[in-house]
């Protein structure tokens, strides 16, 4: 009986570990913009059966004002200033940088990004040709926001 309490008390143990160590992850995927009250969160990065890896991220207005980027996330200047075409990854390991997949008419495959409401959050996506299989983690660019180094790319 003595071991099974033991026992019982080291999963628990592990249990809220993992509780309290969930958020502060969590916090390493945000980062504030050149814009006070403005900031993004990566959602997540995944990997497909395609060989591609998706982007989802948030961007969080607590400015108090309207907040839009204009043309700065756009990848080139003779794109469409909506897009968030200029986000990119960076895989450190390897010394490669990842762009956003365009389709045939050279539109990127990613969301566009809309004027955001003070205290609201604008949710966006964006496509990539996917990194090997063996990185695990890249970093993660959007204009005027700094870097979000260590996302890991899930499947």
């Amino acid at each position: 009986m003595r071991l099974f309490c033991k026992a019982l008390f080291v999963v628990t143990a592990i249990g809220l570990i993992g509780l309290f160590a969930a958020p502060t992850s969590a916090a390493e995927l945000k980062a504030e913009g050149t814009e006070p009250g403005i900031s993004i969160v990566i959602q997540d990065l995944k990997r497909d059966e395609s060989n591609s890896v998706t982007l989802r991220f948030q961007l969080i207005n607590e400015s108090g004002k309207f907040f839009h980027p204009g043309c700065k996330w756009r990848e080139a200047s003779n794109r469409a200033c909506e897009e968030v075409g200029g986000v990119h990854l960076i895989d450190n390991a390897n010394k490669k940088k990842y762009l956003v997949v365009r389709d045939s008419t050279g539109k990127c495959v990613c969301s566009v990004v809309q004027q955001v409401k003070a205290g609201a959050r604008s949710n966006l996506w964006a496509k990539f040709a996917a990194p090997p299989a063996n990185v695990e983690k890249v970093t993660v660019v959007v204009p005027d926001f700094q870097p979000i180094d260590g996302v890991p790319i899930t499947q």
